[in-house]
């Protein structure tokens, strides 16, 4: 229940304050036409590494890992990425 909460909270206090961020100019960030967020994944066995990787690999810019792991400077420039990957349905809300 905690991880769904803590995802809400992503969603409910961090995005609009990267919205407002990016609207005021002091969230930076250069796109690129292959910026990927792995999203909803406790990282619990590393599963989300293995796949960062293959994505990277693939030539994919995975720009946010989250929440496993995840940071807070991640999770703001999530929604600025071309393609939010789902790596767990049942991690989050």
């Amino acid at each position: 229940l905690g991880h769904h909460i803590a995802n809400d909270m992503i969603r409910d206090w961090v995005f609009p304050r990267a919205d407002k961020a990016k609207a005021g100019g002091s969230l930076k960030f250069d796109s690129t036409p292959y910026d990927v967020a792995i999203i909803g994944d406790y990282n619990i066995g590393g599963d989300a590494w293995a796949s960062r990787i293959l994505l990277e690999e693939i030539g994919l810019r995975v720009v946010a890992q989250w929440s496993g792991d995840g940071t807070i400077n991640e999770m703001l420039m999530t929604p600025n990425v071309k393609m939010n990957l789902i790596h767990c349905y049942r991690s989050m809300n």
